[in-house]
C-alpha cells in the first residue's frame, strides 16, 4: 500500500513523500533521509528498492523529498544542510505518530546520512536504530570544492547543471564538526560503505564508525557511491533488513 504524503516545514514549504507500508499490521517504519541532490526514490531506484524490501517483510517506509529537491516545494539555492536537519525533524515526528508514538528506525544516504547522524544525537528518544549509508561526514570539503572550482554570480549562486547552489550552503559549514559528540549516540548503528565511493572516500564512514560504541561497519567490495549493480544492491537490502531484525 502506497500513500502520498505532505507536510510542512519549519518555513512553510509543503514537503512531499511516500508511506508505504504493508497491506496489515507493520512492525516498524523506517524513515529514509535522500542525499545531496536526491530524492525520496533516490538514485536507481536505491530507496524503492529498499521500500520493497522492507514492505515485503512487514516494515513500512516514509521518505520525503527535503525542501528544495525532488517534489517539494522550495528552491534548491536556498537548502543547507541546517534546513535539511529541520526537515528531517519534522519527518520523524510524522513517522513517530503514524507508529503510534512508538520509536521509529531512521536511515539516511550520502548526505542525508550525515543528516541523519547529527538530528539522531536531538531526537534519539524516537529512535530505535540509525543506518548510516556512505555517510557524507567530508559534505564540508565536497562542498567547498565546488565553489572553488565553478563561477560564483553576483548572487552568490553557482550553476550546478541547470539549476543554483547559494554560498549560504558552503558558509553555514564554517567551523562544523560533522563528528561532534556522536560517541554520545549508544543505541545500535549500521554503517555500510563501498569501497570503490569517489564521493565519500571509506576513510569519512570509518571515522563514523570508530566513534560510535554500538556500531557495525560493513564495506561492500567494489561498490562505488550509489551502489549501482545489482550484486551491490541485493547486499544493501540485505545487510538493511538483516539489522532491522535482528538487532
Amino acid at each position: 500500500m502506497l500513500v502520498e504524503f505532505k507536510a510542512l516545514n519549519s518555513n512553510g514549504y509543503i514537503l512531499r513523500g511516500l508511506f508505504s507500508r504493508p497491506e496489515h499490521d507493520f512492525k516498524n517504519i523506517v524513515v529514509m533521509l535522500h542525499g545531496f541532490t536526491g530524492h525520496k526514490n533516490e538514485n536507481g531506484y536505491l530507496f524503492k528498492q529498499l521500500t520493497n524490501t522492507l514492505v515485503n517483510h512487514g516494515y513500512a517506509t516514509l521518505r520525503y523529498d527535503f525542501m528544495g529537491s525532488g517534489e517539494s516545494d522550495g528552491d534548491f539555492k536556498d537548502f543547507t544542510f541546517f534546513t535539511e536537519i529541520e526537515d528531517a525533524k519534522k519527518i520523524i515526528m510524522e513517522a513517530y505518530q503514524l507508529n503510534n508514538q512508538h520509536k521509529i528506525i531512521l536511515l539516511g544516504f550520502s548526505m542525508g546520512g550525515a543528516v541523519a547522524s547529527r538530528v539522531s544525537l536531538e531526537y534519539k528518544e524516537y529512535l530505535e536504530k540509525l543506518i548510516l549509508l556512505s555517510p557524507a561526514g567530508n559534505m564540508p570539503q565536497l562542498i567547498h570544492n565546488r565553489f572553488l572550482t565553478h563561477q560564483i554570480d553576483e548572487n552568490g549562486n553557482i550553476d550546478m547543471g541547470g539549476y543554483y547552489m547559494n554560498i549560504a550552503m558552503e558558509k553555514a559549514f564554517e567551523g562544523y564538526d560533522m563528528y561532534k559528540d556522536i560517541e554520545t549516540f549508544e543505541l545500535p548503528v549500521l554503517i555500510l560503505q563501498g569501497s570503490k565511493d569517489q564521493s565519500v572516500l571509506p576513510p569519512y564512514s570509518k571515522k563514523f564508525a570508530e566513534k560510535y560504541p554500538n556500531c557495525q561497519y560493513f564495506l561492500i567490495e567494489g561498490a562505488e557511491h550509489c551502489y549501482t549493480k545489482v550484486s551491490y544492491r541485493q547486499i544493501v537490502n540485505d545487510k538493511v533488513l538483516e539489522f532491522v531484525i535482528n538487532n
